[in-house]
């Protein structure tokens, strides 16, 4: 088989750095950047990210922002930087003082080169995901520091979505919803998801799953709440088929392959998750058997039982 790409006879352009300064932040240079001609490989501008870099200069967080240009074929192109000089081009109030820009120059050989530049700037892999952020903010508190990072944010995300579906309290939108992990009332929860998510169990990482048993947790029953939880985590209770436990796993597991080639129903809603686990938890503190799980919130929500 022939292994020459069909890409090989389209040399790949080149960039070079020719200079580069640090600035004072003025609005003359925001200017100046937003005035320049767009490079043709520009993104699109977006009112949501002017809106988000407006909020972030009025709360006082912006930071030295990374500019710069490229000259091809004797025309200067702005290559990066877009909105945040549309931003702050475009501030009525006051200009943030004591800011500082990075502005690059490059040359390019080509409009490849102008695509290969542009690839360099935000790159996919390097930028922030919402896990780097919730585990920032988890590695603030060394007491957490120990249990894996996804099952952390997975606990945050959990007391994020009940707090306001549940018990009406509002809580930031974003990435500002990491900020939780600042109460030190939420880590003993955090402590034990940790423990319960050593045991593989794909069919409860979801978030409003975990925020049933955030829900169950917070009735203060922690020896029901680890005993109840952990046989759900490991398939329910063996040859105890109607065992509340055994209903509940089997009916995540089946929830979990909905929307799939092998099951065509309709994936459930997060309020729903919620409303089977709880019912889950509740025929176990009765000491009930179950055939099947009701989740229906028509009548409203089932509350936990303590």
């Amino acid at each position: 088989m022939d292994t020459v790409s069909i890409l090989d006879k389209y040399p790949i352009g080149g960039f070079r750095l020719v200079k580069s300064a640090v600035l004072p932040l003025t609005k003359e240079l925001a200017r100046e950047h937003q005035a320049l001609d767009a490079s043709p490989t520009e993104r699109d501008l977006q009112p949501r990210r002017i809106k988000h870099l407006r909020q972030k200069a009025e709360l006082g967080h912006l930071v030295t922002f990374h500019w710069a240009k490229a000259k091809i074929a004797d025309q200067w192109v702005r290559m990066n930087g877009q909105h945040s000089a549309t931003m702050l081009a475009q501030l009525n109030g006051e200009f943030p003082e004591g800011l500082f820009v990075t502005l690059d120059e490059y040359e390019v050989d080509s409009t490849d080169g102008l695509a290969l530049l542009f690839r360099q700037f935000d790159d996919r892999v390097s930028s922030r995901s919402t896990a780097d952020v919730a585990g920032a903010y988890q590695g603030l508190y060394e007491p957490l520091r120990a249990i894996d990072k996804s099952v952390a944010k997975l606990g945050i995300d959990a007391i994020a979505w009940h707090l306001p579906a549940i018990e009406g309290i509002p809580v930031p939108s974003g990435d500002e919803k990491y900020r939780l992990f600042v109460r030190a009332a939420y880590h003993p929860f955090l402590l034990w998801l940790g423990e319960l998510f050593t045991i593989k169990t794909p069919e409860l990482r979801h978030y409003a799953i975990a925020a049933a048993m955030y829900g169950t947790f917070i009735t203060g029953n922690n020896e029901d709440v680890r005993r109840f939880w952990d046989q759900v985590a490991r398939g329910g209770l063996e040859y105890e088929d109607n065992a509340p436990s055994t209903v509940l796993d089997n009916w995540l597991k089946e929830a979990k392959e909905r929307g799939t080639k092998r099951n065509l129903k309709p994936k459930l809603k997060p309020i729903e998750y919620y409303q089977g686990c709880i019912y889950g938890w509740n025929a176990f503190r009765e000491e009930k058997t179950l055939k099947d799980i009701k989740y229906d919130t028509r009548k409203g929500l089932y509350t936990p039982h303590d």
